[in-house]
């Protein structure tokens, strides 16, 4: 395998490298960032959906490195440690396997008939826990990510290779990056693959047509998502910023959060954007602009969401070790049960505490790690938001790092 070459049954493509993004419509942005920050001004720019505030919390026995739920926040898979962690919407245990090293990254079917895992070796199993398959490197699998009924695994190794599998272990291509990958993300039918790496690059892979583009930011990529269908990619650098393109290059924005981003998210068509960096859950709109902060009192390790943006799901790291559901929906906040198991019950009860309002607690509270669980929503100050709309103008003004090569 050739850096800059798709290997397959059948062929060979070798591509060429995208050294920036498309730069088309930029002043089109800039003209839409400014009409956001009139309307702001005027007073009547709001958030358009409701704000998260967290339903239930499981504290788990280490960071929880990776967290991954279906599309319907029906099945909700994460890791802590060499464990991986299946529970349902409650927030009860379904199943719980050890693998033989760090997990460093999980990942779920769009339905949650199958459940990837990256650590030592590439292991895939079915929704009921059992296991399908295992596949062993002489490296390290560093992400994961999985397709529609789990039809293509993609998996990103730290020999810089990444590799799709069918659900039957059988190697469909694989594609040098000549560099570590960090992350990855899959569209919902298995066509694009966005990948963040240690040369500060973001990556657009096409698994028919090889690598589509790329930039660089600066500094290593740790935090990749794609929506279900490959429209927008969003991507988490060291270097403090959060970033937003489209699945064909074109980058809208970039918006600093003042700690490094270590884990992504997006709903449908970007609606709502989320950056676990530092302590804090970061949530931005399509425009850039920051609407609301999930603080912990812990690192923010990881965070995944559902496309239609119903479900949130937190792993917190040193200091939180837990794993959190939120939602903004105020119908499913009225209606929750709590849950009545915990992963870890010897966790302290007070670890954790979520920056946002406590509303009225549920009868048949059932644990600890339930009860520590605050909600309610704590939204951005209107100034902060026109703030971040400026920051984000000024942002357009620079292309990502020009002399990135890929």
């Amino acid at each position: 395998m050739s850096s800059g070459e798709v290997t397959s049954s059948s062929s060979t493509v070798r591509v060429r490298a995208c050294s920036g993004l498309v730069d088309s419509g930029r002043i089109k942005r800039v003209l839409l960032l400014l009409c956001c920050l009139t309307a702001a001004l005027c007073g009547v720019a709001s958030a358009d959906e409701g704000e998260y505030v967290p339903v239930w919390g499981q504290g788990a026995n280490g960071p929880v490195s990776s967290v991954a739920v279906t599309h319907d926040g029906s099945t909700i898979v994460a890791s802590a440690g060499s464990a991986v962690y299946v529970l349902d919407r409650q927030g009860d245990v379904l199943w719980k396997a050890n693998v033989g090293g760090r997990v460093n990254s999980v990942g779920i079917s769009p339905e949650g008939s199958g459940i990837g895992v990256a650590a030592d070796k590439l292991y895939l199993y079915d929704g009921d826990g059992d296991l399908l398959w295992t596949e062993k490197t002489t490296f390290v699998y560093r992400s994961v990510d999985l397709s529609s009924n789990g039809m293509y695994v993609a998996a990103g190794c730290d020999n810089g290779a990444v590799y799709i599998f069918d659900r039957n272990k059988k190697q469909l291509w694989d594609y040098d990056m000549g560099t570590d990958s960090y992350d990855l993300a899959i569209s919902e039918n298995g066509r694009r693959i966005a990948i963040g790496c240690d040369n500060q690059g973001v990556y657009l892979l096409n698994s028919r047509e090889g690598e589509s583009w790329s930039y660089g930011t600066g500094k290593m990529v740790r935090g990749i998502d794609l929506t279900p269908d490959g429209r927008f990619v969003t991507a988490g650098s060291v270097d403090r910023c959060l970033y937003l393109s489209t699945g064909e290059g074109e980058h809208l924005w970039k918006y600093p959060v003042g700690d490094a981003v270590i884990s992504t998210a997006l709903t449908n068509e970007a609606r709502r954007i989320f950056a676990a960096a530092g302590r804090t859950i970061h949530v931005l709109d399509y425009t850039g602009a920051e609407v609301q902060k999930i603080a912990l009192k812990g690192r923010a390790e990881s965070v995944a969401v559902t496309p239609d943006g119903s479900f949130l799901v937190v792993g917190g790291g040193e200091g939180d070790r837990s794993i959190r559901l939120f939602t903004n929906d105020p119908d499913l906040i009225e209606a929750w049960n709590q849950p009545e198991t915990a992963i870890n019950e010897t966790e302290p009860s007070d670890n954790v505490t979520v920056g946002v309002t406590v509303p009225p607690a549920p009868e048949n509270t059932g644990t600890d790690t339930a009860a520590e669980v605050s909600a309610g929503a704590r939204e951005v100050p209107i100034t902060s938001r026109v703030f971040g709309w400026v920051e984000n103008i000024l942002s357009l003004l620079f292309e990502p790092q020009e002399d990135f090569l890929a």
